[in-house]
C-alpha cells in the first residue's frame, strides 16, 4: 500500500488513460445485440437442433415477421382494397424492403381465412425479412413508406420488431436506472457522511471501474464472440455501482475512524485496507466466485453474467489503486463540509437484537424456522417467459402479437413446428404413410388445435389416401365388375346351348349328299351327250326317246326341289352361324375385360399387402389373394391373338357359307334352264341336238358349281368342329366365370370388413400428380429429406399448458418413429413453445447447478474468513433463508394478487446470485469485525460486532436496494420482480436473519449444552 501512496499519480494516469482509451474504441454492443440477437437456449437443446434441421430445408433467406392491420369497428371492402394496393407497393418493391417471402390474403386467397379474423377487425401479412445489416428502425421507416395511404391502424411486428422494442425497453431502462441510481446514491451518502465530497467521490471512482470493465467487456463481445444479452450492461451497472458504493461506504467509514484516533492520513489508508481493505477483498472473493460459477451455465442469458467477474476485478483492481489516490489527495477534504472525523455510530437496533438472539436463541431459532421453513416447502417456481407480455401494450411489435391473440388465438400467431431429416428421401409410400400416422398422433393430442404436414396440407384428411376410402371404391367397382361376370356367365350359357343343340352331323351328310348329286349329274351329263349323238345319227326311237326325256325331266324338276330345299338349309344355317358368331364375340371381349379387371385387382391386393402390415397372418386376406391368383391363371389362355385365331377362323367359315348359297343359287338356274331345254327338246327333236347341247353346258356348269358346293361344305364341316372345342373351352370359361363371381362376392365382402382401417395409403399416380407436389414443395425440402408439420396450440405459446403439450409432442413424435421405416431419422420440435419449453429446462438446470457451485463457494470463503464450522453453514443457511423468503413474497404478489401467470424466467437466478453473493457481503463485513474481539465470548463479541457494523451493513443495504428499486421506474415487468426480490430478501437479511438468527444460531449449541448439563446436574 505504500508503494501505491507512492507512486499514485501514475496509478492515475493510468487508470486515466485506460478508462478514455477503452470508453473512445467500445464498440456499441447495442447495436451488436440488435444484429445478432440474443439466443436463451444452449446450441445442444431439441430446439436448436431442430431449427438448424429446419434451416436446411427453408433456404429463404429471412427471419419471420408480421404486418398487422387493425380497425375495432370492422375493415371495410374500401379499406381492404386500399391495404392490398399497399401490399402489392411492398410485394413490387421487396428486393429494397429485403423482404424475400410473403403471405398474404391477397396473391393467395386460400390463405383469406387464416389471415382475416372472423370480426373482420383484423387483416394479418405473413413475410421474411433479410435486414440486409440494416438498422430495424430504419427498415420500420421504409415499410412506412410504403403504409402511409393505409387508412386503418397497421403494426410491424414479429420477431425482429418484438426483439427491437424489447432492447430499446431495457436501454431506457438502462439509462434511467443509472440516472436514477447516481442521484439516490449521492442523496443516501450525503445523508450518511453529512459531506457532498464523499458521495462525488464514491460515485467517480465506481464510474471509472465501471467505464473499464464494459470497455474490456465490449471487446469480448465484439471480437471474441463473448454473450451478450440486454441485461448485460445493466446488471453491470447495478453490481459496480451497488455493491462499489457499499465497499465505499466501508472503506470511508473506517478510514474517518482511524482519522479520528489521530492517525497520519497515510498510517490511516495503511490501517483502513489492513482491516476494511481485507474485508472488502473477501467479499469480491465471494461474488467473483458466485459469478464465475455462471461459466458452467447451458443458457447464453446466464454466460452473459460472467461480465460481472470482469466487472468485481477492475472494481478490486480501483478499490486498491485508485481510492488510496484519492484518500491521500484529499485526506480529510474528502468529508468536507463535516468535521465530524468520527465513523458510524454504533446502531442500537442491531445491538439489541442481536443481544435478544443471543439470550434466547431456542426461541428465536423455532420462531424464525416456523416461519421461513414453510415458504422454502411451500415454494413453486412458476416461470413466464412472456417478452410480449412484458412489453405490454406499450409498444407496436406487442400491441400487434396481442390483437392477434385476441382475434385469431395467439397459437395461430406463433405455432409450433416439427421436423423430421432422413437419409433417405421422404417422398413415398411407406415414409409418407409414417408421416401421416404421426400427424393423426399429435392431432389427437390435447393441447394441439390443428397440425398441417405434407399429407395433410389444409390440416386435415384427404380421404383419397386411405385404404377405408379406396376399399370403398374398390367394393363398388367389384360389385359392377361381379354383375358384368354374371351377365357374361348368361350369355355364354346361352351360346353355349346354341353350340351344343346345333347338329353339325347334317352338314357332313350334307358333304355326302353333294357328292351324289355330283356323281348324278356326270351320269346325266354322259346320258345327255348319248342322247344327242343318237339324235344325229337318227338310229333311235324318237318315242323312246321322247319318253327318256320325260324321265329326266321329271328327275331334274325333283333335283331342282332338292337344291331349293338344301339353299334354304343352308340360308337358316347361315343365319344361326352369325347369331352364335355375334355371343361368342360378345363373350370373347368380355373375358379380356374380365381378364383386365383381375390384374388390376392383383396390383390392388399386393398394394393392400404391403400397407397392411399383418397381411402375411391374415387368413382372410391370404384366401383372398389365392382366390384371385387363380381366377387370373384360369383366363391366362385367353388372349387377344388366340381371339383374333378363331376370329379368322369364323370369317373363313362365314365365306364358305356365302360361297355355298351362291352357287346353289347358280345351280338352281341351271336346272331350271335344263328343265326348259328338256321341254323344247320334247316339242321339236329335231331341234333335240341344240337344245341338248345347252343341256350339257348348262350341265356342266352345275357340275361344276356342286364341286365348288362340296368344297366349301368341307371347309364348313372343318370350321364347326374348331367350335365345338370353342364350346368346350366355353364350358370350362363358363365354370371359370362362376368361379370368378363367387370369388368376387367373398372378395367384396372381405375388402368391406377393411372399409373401417385407416391405413394410410397413396397411389403412384398422386404421388406425380401436379396438386400433391405443391404439398411437396410446401412441407418437404428439395431433395425430400427433411419434412416438416406445422401444430397449432391451443393455450398461449408461453404457457405451462402448452410447455407440456411441447413435451407431449415431442414423446409422441419420437414413439411415431420408433420401429417404423423413419427409426433413424433426426427429429425435434421449433417455434416460441418449444425454445420456451427449453429454456424453461435448461434454466431449471442452471439454477440448481448454480446454487450448487454458489454455496459451496461461499462456504469456502467464509470457512476461510472464519476458520470455524458450524457459523459459515448458519450464515450460508440464513442466505439461502433470505432467497426463499424472496422468492415467496413475489409469487404471493404477482401470482396470487395480480394473478401473473408465472415470474419472469431470470428473476429466480439472478435474485439468488445477488442476494447470496451481495449478501454474503454483509456477513463478512459483520464477522471481519467479530474477529477483531478474540478477547470476549462469542456471545458478547457478536453483539459487539453488531453494534458496530450494523449501521455500515443497514447504509450498505439501502444503497443496494436502492440501486435495485431504480430499475421499477423502467416499466418492465422482469425488472420490477427483479427489484422486488432483491429488496425483499436484502431487508430479510439484514433486519432479520444477520441481527437475530444468526447470532441465535451461534449461541445455540453453548446453551443447548449448558441445557443438557442443567438436567444431568439434576439427575
Amino acid at each position: 500500500m505504500k508503494t501505491i501512496i507512492k507512486g499514485r499519480w501514475a496509478v492515475f494516469a493510468i487508470w486515466l488513460i485506460a478508462t478514455i482509451v477503452l470508453t473512445v474504441i467500445q464498440p456499441d454492443i447495442n447495436a451488436i445485440l440488435r444484429q445478432q440477437g440474443q439466443e436463451g437456449t444452449s446450441s445442444a437443446s431439441p430446439s436448436v437442433i431442430a431449427g438448424d434441421i429446419l434451416e436446411k430445408m427453408d433456404t429463404t433467406k429471412g427471419t419471420d415477421n408480421l404486418i398487422v392491420f387493425y380497425d375495432e369497428h370492422k375493415i371495410s371492402d374500401e379499406d381492404v382494397q386500399q391495404i392490398g394496393e399497399a401490399v402489392e407497393s411492398i410485394r413490387n418493391n421487396s428486393t429494397e424492403l429485403g423482404v424475400t417471402q410473403m403471405i398474404d390474403p391477397f396473391s393467395m386467397p386460400d390463405a383469406k381465412s387464416s389471415l382475416f379474423s372472423e370480426d373482420g377487425t383484423t387483416l394479418m401479412v405473413s413475410y421474411k425479412l433479410d435486414k440486409k445489416g440494416r438498422e430495424i428502425d430504419d427498415i420500420k421507416e421504409q415499410f412506412e413508406r410504403k403504409l402511409e395511404d393505409v387508412p386503418v391502424d397497421y403494426y410491424l411486428s414479429g420477431e425482429d420488431f418484438i426483439n427491437n422494442d424489447y432492447l430499446k425497453a431495457s436501454q431506457a431502462g438502462v439509462e434511467k436506472s443509472a440516472a436514477l441510481t447516481v442521484v439516490f446514491i449521492l442523496i443516501v451518502l450525503i445523508i450518511a457522511f453529512r459531506s457532498v465530497v464523499t458521495p462525488f467521490i464514491s460515485l467517480i471512482t465506481v464510474a471509472f471501474s465501471y467505464l473499464v470493465s464494459m470497455g474490456i467487456a465490449a471487446q469480448l463481445i465484439d471480437k471474441a464472440g463473448f454473450p451478450i444479452t440486454s441485461l448485460t450492461q445493466m446488471l453491470l451497472v447495478l453490481i459496480l455501482f451497488g455493491i462499489g458504493t457499499d465497499y465505499n461506504i466501508l472503506i470511508f467509514n473506517r478510514f474517518k475512524e482511524e482519522l479520528a484516533h489521530g492517525h497520519s492520513v497515510d498510517d490511516s489508508i495503511i490501517n483502513t485496507y489492513k482491516t476494511a481493505g481485507k474485508t472488502i477483498a473477501y467479499s469480491i472473493l465471494t461474488v467473483f466466485i458466485a459469478f464465475l460459477a455462471l461459466v458452467f451455465s447451458e443458457s447464453p442469458i446466464y454466460k452473459s453474467g460472467v461480465v460481472v467477474v470482469i466487472g468485481v476485478t477492475i472494481l478490486l483492481l480501483e478499490i486498491l489503486t485508485l481510492t488510496p489516490f484519492v484518500m491521500k489527495v484529499l485526506g480529510k477534504k474528502i468529508f468536507w463540509p463535516s468535521k465530524n472525523v468520527g465513523g458510524h455510530k454504533d446502531n442500537k437496533f442491531w445491538e439489541k437484537t442481536s443481544s435478544f438472539g443471543t439470550k434466547h436463541p431456542i426461541l428465536v431459532t423455532i420462531i424464525i424456522l416456523a416461519i421461513i421453513a414453510p415458504m422454502i416447502i411451500l415454494h413453486e417456481e412458476k416461470l413466464n417467459f412472456d417478452t410480449v407480455g412484458e412489453l405490454g401494450d406499450n409498444y407496436p411489435s406487442s400491441k400487434a402479437i396481442n390483437l392477434v391473440a385476441e382475434h385469431f388465438g395467439k397459437g395461430q400467431a406463433m405455432p409450433a413446428t416439427v421436423v423430421i431429416e432422413n437419409d433417405e428421401a421422404l417422398d413415398n409410400n411407406e415414409s409418407l404413410a409414417v408421416i401421416d400416422n404421426i400427424t393423426e398422433q399429435l392431432n389427437e393430442l390435447e393441447g394441439v388445435k390443428m397440425v398441417s404436414s405434407v399429407t395433410q396440407p389444409q390440416g386435415k384428411e384427404i380421404p383419397d389416401f386411405y385404404v377405408d376410402s379406396q376399399m370403398g371404391s374398390v367394393t363398388d367397382g367389384l360389385s359392377q365388375t361381379q354383375d358384368g361376370v354374371d351377365q357374361i356367365y348368361d350369355g355364354l350359357a346361352e351360346a353355349q346351348e346354341g353350340l351344343q343343340s346345333a347338329d353339325f352331323s347334317e352338314v357332313t351328310q350334307m358333304v355326302d349328299g353333294t357328292a351324289k348329286l355330283q356323281d348324278g349329274m356326270t351320269a346325266l351329263t354322259n346320258g345327255l351327250q348319248q342322247i344327242q349323238a343318237g339324235i344325229e345319227d337318227g338310229t333311235n326311237n324318237p318315242q323312246t326317246i321322247y319318253n327318256g326325256l320325260a324321265a329326266i325331266e321329271t328327275n331334274l324338276s325333283t333335283m331342282s326341289d332338292g337344291v331349293g330345299t338344301l339353299a334354304e338349309s343352308y340360308g337358316k344355317m347361315q343365319d344361326g352361324y352369325s347369331e352364335m358368331g355375334t355371343h361368342y364375340q360378345e363373350a370373347a371381349n368380355a373375358l379380356l375385360g374380365v381378364k383386365s379387371a383381375l390384374a388390376q385387382m392383383q396390383s390392388m391386393i399386393e398394394a393392400l399387402g404391403s400397407s397392411y402390415a399383418e397381411s402375411g397372418s391374415d387368413e382372410n386376406f391370404l384366401a383372398l389373394k389365392q382366390t384371385i391368383d387363380g381366377l387370373s391363371s384360369s383366363l391366362i389362355q385367353i388372349t387377344p391373338e388366340g381371339i383374333a385365331a378363331l376370329n379368322e377362323n369364323y370369317n373363313t367359315v362365314t365365306a364358305g357359307f356365302a360361297a355355298a348359297n351362291e352357287n346353289l343359287a347358280n345351280m338352281n338356274n341351271g336346272l331350271s334352264q335344263m328343265v326348259a331345254g328338256l321341254d323344247k327338246l320334247k316339242d321339236g327333236l329335231g331341234q333335240a341336238s341344240s337344245g341338248i347341247d345347252t343341256i350339257v353346258a348348262n350341265m356342266n356348269t352345275v357340275n361344276t358349281g356342286l364341286g365348288e358346293i362340296k368344297a366349301g361344305q368341307q371347309q364348313l364341316v372343318a370350321g364347326l368342329n374348331g367350335f365345338g372345342e370353342f364350346g368346350e373351352k366355353l364350358t370350362d370359361v363358363n365354370n371359370g366365370l362362376e368361379g370368378i363371381s363367387d370369388g368376387l362376392e367373398q372378395t367384396n365382402g372381405y375388402l368391406t370388413q377393411l372399409n373401417t382401417n385407416k391405413t394410410f395409403f397413396i397411389p403412384q399416380e398422386a404421388l406425380t400428380n401436379e396438386e400433391f407436389k405443391k404439398s411437396l414443395d410446401a412441407f418437404m425440402s428439395e431433395d425430400r429429406k427433411i419434412t416438416k408439420m406445422t401444430v397449432v396450440l391451443k393455450d398461449d405459446p408461453y404457457s405451462d399448458a402448452a410447455l407440456a403439450t411441447i413435451n407431449t409432442i415431442n414423446d409422441t413424435l419420437a414413439a411415431g418413429l420408433k420401429g417404423s421405416v423413419l427409426s433413424g431419422a433426426e427429429s425435434g420440435t421449433v417455434g416460441t413453445s418449444a425454445t420456451t419449453n427449453d429454456m424453461n429446462d435448461v434454466l431449471s438446470r442452471d439454477l440448481s447447478r448454480t446454487t450448487v457451485i454458489v454455496i459451496i463457494g461461499v462456504l469456502l470463503v467464509l470457512f476461510l474468513v472464519i476458520r470455524s464450522f458450524w457459523t459459515p453453514v448458519f450464515i450460508t443457511a440464513s442466505l439461502v433463508g433470505a432467497y426463499y423468503t424472496a422468492m415467496f413474497i413475489i409469487n404471493f404478489i404477482f401470482l396470487n394478487l395480480l394473478g401473473y401467470d408465472g415470474i419472469s424466467s431470470f428473476v429466480p437466478f439472478f435474485s439468488f446470485i445477488i442476494i447470496v453473493a451481495l449478501g454474503v457481503d454483509y456477513s463478512i463485513f459483520l464477522m471481519m469485525r467479530f474477529k477483531e474481539y478474540p478477547e470476549l465470548s462469542p456471545k458478547e463479541a457478536i453483539v459487539l460486532a453488531s453494534k458496530h457494523t450494523g449501521g455500515v451493513i443497514i447504509s450498505a443495504v439501502i444503497i443496494l436496494g436502492g440501486t435495485f428499486a431504480t430499475l421499477m421506474p423502467a416499466g418492465i415487468i422482469l425488472l420490477t420482480e427483479l427489484a422486488i426480490a432483491v429488496i425483499t430478501g436484502l431487508i430479510v437479511l439484514c433486519f432479520i436473519l444477520l441481527p437475530l438468527f444468526v447470532p441465535a444460531l451461534m449461541a445455540l449449541p453453548g446453551t443447548l449444552k449448558a441445557y443438557v448439563s442443567k438436567e444431568e446436574n439434576k439427575i
